[in-house]
Parts: C-alpha cells; sequence; structure tokens
C-alpha cells in the first residue's frame, strides 16, 4: 500500500528528516499499533514562484523598460517609419523626414531581444527593523521573474554572491537558480562597496538588467539607474508563505 503525504514547510531552505512513525488499528480497531522508520533524508524547499501582487504591478514596467531598451539597439536597418510619440529623437531620419515632410524615424532588429541578467544583491543594511521579512521578499519576487522567463523561452543570466550561470536557455539554468535561491542568507552589515556589484554587472553578458536590492535608493549610481531596472525590497508588500517539495 501507498500513501501520499503532502508536508508544509514553513520557509524556504534545507531540511532534514530523520525517518517517520507508521501506526494502525488494522484489523480490528481497538488498539492502535505504531512502528519507527528509519529513513534519513535531505528536503529542499523552493521559495515561491507563484506571481505575487507585486510581481504583477512590477512585470508591465519591467516590460517597458525592456522595449525602451532593445528598441534601436540592433545592427541592421529594418525599416523607416512615421514618427510616435514614443520614439527617441535620436532615431530621427533627418533625410527621410526632410523628403517626406513628416518626421521618420529609422527602426533596428533587436536581435538580442529577451536577453536579461537577472541580479540578486544579497548585501542588507544592518539595524533596519523588518529588514529580514523584506529580504524575504525579494527572495521571492527574484523566483518569480526568474520562473515568469523561463515560461517564456528568454535568454537569461543568473547573478548573486557566490553563484553566476552562463547566459543561456532559462530553462537550462532554471533549477539551479531555484535551488541558489532556496539557500540564500543575506550579508547583514556587508560592506562590500557598490562597486564590486557595478563590476560584476558590467562583466555579465549583454542583456537587460534586474537589479533586486535592499541597499538604500541613494547608494546606487547614476549609471546603474540608466542600464538597469531596479527593485527596492522596502518598496515590497508582505510575501507568501514558501512551499516546497520532497
Amino acid at each position: 500500500m501507498t500513501q501520499h503525504v503532502e508536508l508544509t514547510f514553513p520557509r524556504r531552505g534545507r531540511y532534514t528528516q530523520e525517518g517517520f512513525r507508521v501506526s494502525s488499528k488494522f484489523p480490528f480497531g481497538l488498539l492502535r499499533k505504531a512502528h519507527e522508520v528509519q529513513s534519513k533524508q535531505e528536503i529542499l524547499v523552493l521559495p515561491n514562484a507563484q506571481p505575487t501582487e507585486e510581481f504583477y504591478e512590477i512585470l508591465p514596467l519591467i516590460g517597458g523598460e525592456m522595449k525602451s531598451f532593445y528598441k534601436g539597439r540592433g545592427h541592421d536597418l529594418y525599416a523607416i517609419r512615421d514618427y510616435e510619440e514614443s520614439d527617441s529623437a535620436r532615431h530621427v531620419d533627418w533625410k527621410a523626414t526632410a523628403k517626406a515632410q513628416q518626421l521618420k524615424v529609422r527602426e533596428f532588429t533587436r536581435e538580442d531581444e529577451r536577453r536579461l541578467v537577472l541580479v540578486f544583491d544579497s548585501s542588507l543594511p544592518a539595524g533596519e527593523e523588518k529588514a529580514l521579512a523584506q529580504f524575504e521578499k525579494g527572495v521571492n519576487l527574484c523566483a518569480c521573474l526568474a520562473w515568469h522567463f523561463y515560461e517564456i523561452n528568454a535568454q537569461m543570466q543568473f547573478l548573486t554572491d557566490g553563484f553566476e550561470t552562463l547566459m543561456a536557455p532559462s530553462g537550462e539554468i532554471i533549477y539551479p537558480v531555484l535551488e541558489t535561491l532556496a539557500l540564500i542568507q543575506p550579508k547583514v552589515g556587508s560592506t562590500a562597496p557598490m562597486e564590486s556589484l557595478q563590476a560584476r554587472i558590467a562583466s555579465a553578458a549583454r542583456g537587460f538588467h534586474i537589479v533586486i536590492t535592499s541597499r538604500p535608493r541613494g547608494s546606487i549610481p547614476t549609471n546603474l539607474w540608466g542600464t538597469s531596472y531596479l527593485v527596492f525590497v522596502d518598496s515590497l508588500q508582505l510575501a507568501r508563505t514558501a512551499r516546497g517539495s520532497k
């Protein structure tokens, strides 16, 4: 006989099971017999990758930033078309504009669209109330984003302290990413300079950067703002409880 048991864990992480207890009133239902079964094993509880309210709020903003980032960054001219309000002035084709007597822009192929670098900054300022809870929110959101880009078959690279993947189809790296997020711990009061994080991002593969960080907004250099979408965990709502699988 096989019995399936659903386990619920309070949070992400690694859990050790030493064994379990089997009991039964078979065959007469008068006495309960029990037996201890030794079965030592480890269970890795992944962070919750189910979409949250903040995920649905942030995703359209990220999509808009990615579209703006990649637009016109290809090398091959695709078309010359009428100007739209969302177009950048640097893409205006002045010769075509003069000839047509109305604004025209150049549109390029987007050969590296949907290539992104997902960065989780594990530094955590010391002495801030609810800082650890905010860190967990960031972990869950990062898992949600990683799973989303896996579902749309994006090219993805993941970067955090002590772990880095190559740029690859997200299906090839999604579980190493989730396993890393399951075990990641905050570096409370970390003195790691912002420049070291910038250097790692700069050395990452070409693509759009999404950076999840607990650092104060004022500590982020302007050049990183211009090349990345930054998510500050102190702006996120309460995260849901992590779930695990055996």
